[in-house]
C-alpha cells in the first residue's frame, strides 16, 4: 500500500542541493551494519539528506523509522522540494521532533541536530501515536479510491 518508490542508482548518486540553502551538498560515507551508505550533508545549515531506507539504518530502529517513513498521507505540509526527486516532501512527527519525507522517493530531510534527537528518542524506548497514523492510513485510503475511480472513467471514456 506504500506509494514510495526508490530511486534508481543514476539518481542516488547524483549531486544535490540543500532544500534550505540551495548550496550543493557534501557527501559522506558512513558506517552501518551491512553495506555502508552515502548521506549528503549541507556546509551552512547542517542539515543531512537520507536516501530511501538510509534512516533505518542509521536509527538501527525499524519502529520509528517506519513510522516517520511508512503511511506519511498524501498532502504536503512541508514547505520543502525533495532535492532529489523534485516532488513534494510531508512533516512527519515523533514527539517534539519534525522530519520532512518526500511522498514519492521516500527521502527524509533532518534539519541540524535532528538525527541526534531521533537516536535519543529511539534510545528511550519510542511510543507511536497511533491515533495520528490511522488518519494517515485513511488519508491513503482515500486518495488511492480517488485515483481507481478516475483511472476507471479514463479507461471508459478511452474505450470509445
Amino acid at each position: 500500500m506504500n506509494r514510495i518508490m526508490p530511486l534508481k542508482n543514476e539518481l542516488r548518486d547524483k549531486e544535490i542541493e540543500c532544500p534550505k540553502c540551495w548550496v550543493t551538498m557534501s557527501q559522506e560515507e558512513v558506517e552501518v551494519f551491512g553495506p555502508n551508505i552515502i548521506i549528503d550533508l549541507c556546509s551552512k545549515c547542517g542539515g543531512i539528506w537520507l536516501d530511501h531506507g538510509e534512516l533505518k539504518k542509521l536509527l538501527k530502529d525499524r519502529k520509528l523509522s517506519d513510522y516517520l517513513t511508512k503511511h506519511i498521507g498524501t498532502q504536503s505540509k512541508s514547505k520543502l522540494v525533495c532535492p532529489r526527486c523534485g516532488w513534494l516532501m510531508d512533516i512527519e512527527t515523533a514527539e517534539d521532533v519534525e522530519v520532512d519525507v518526500c511522498l514519492k522517493c521516500g527521502g527524509v530531510w533532518l534539519d541540524y541536530g535532528e538525527l541526534e534527537k531521533l537516536k535519543e528518542i529511539s534510545k528511550a524506548g519510542f511510543k507511536a501515536d497511533e491515533l495520528a497514523k490511522a488518519e494517515e492510513r485513511g488519508e491513503e485510503l482515500v486518495q488511492k479510491e480517488r485515483e481507481s475511480v478516475l483511472l476507471g472513467l479514463f479507461n471508459r471514456l478511452s474505450r470509445r
